[in-house]
């Protein structure tokens, strides 16, 4: 009875030491997501010219909006190929990240010196960006 009751014990410990240790595909994404959400909130109320400095991404765009300016950032393809099957050819996709800087006038000229950033949305694969 005792070595059943020892084995018994050995094995609600194994389970959970495997049951905490085991961390899906959505939960990591979720940390990593988290991070990259606490990287970009660190330029809020910093100029365009200090993101731009800081992580080298140039918008290729802007439009104006209430009392400022949001502005678009694409960051580089990224590639994902699904291998061929027997039925199937391979196929590869691309798609990109897309941030959008939302600004406020903070000068009275039009530099990046005078748009402080009060906001950042982001889509599409961005856990690469060098924030």
């Amino acid at each position: 009875m005792r070595v059943s009751g020892t084995i018994s014990a050995a094995l609600a410990i194994a389970v959970g030491l495997v049951s905490t240790g085991c961390q899906t595909n959505a939960e990591y994404q979720a940390g990593v997501d988290r991070d990259l959400d606490g990287r970009l909130a660190r330029f809020n109320g910093s100029t365009m010219a200090v993101f731009i400095a800081q992580t080298g991404l140039v918008p290729a765009n802007a439009y104006p909006v209430g009392s400022g300016r949001v502005f678009v950032i694409d960051g580089p393809p990224v590639y994902v190929t699904l291998p061929a099957t027997q039925v199937t050819p391979s196929v590869t996709r691309s798609s990109a990240c897309r941030l959008l800087v939302t600004t406020a006038r903070a000068g009275e000229r039009n530099t990046a010196d005078d748009w402080e950033i009060v906001g950042l949305q982001r889509s599409g694969p961005c856990n690469r960006l060098p924030v």
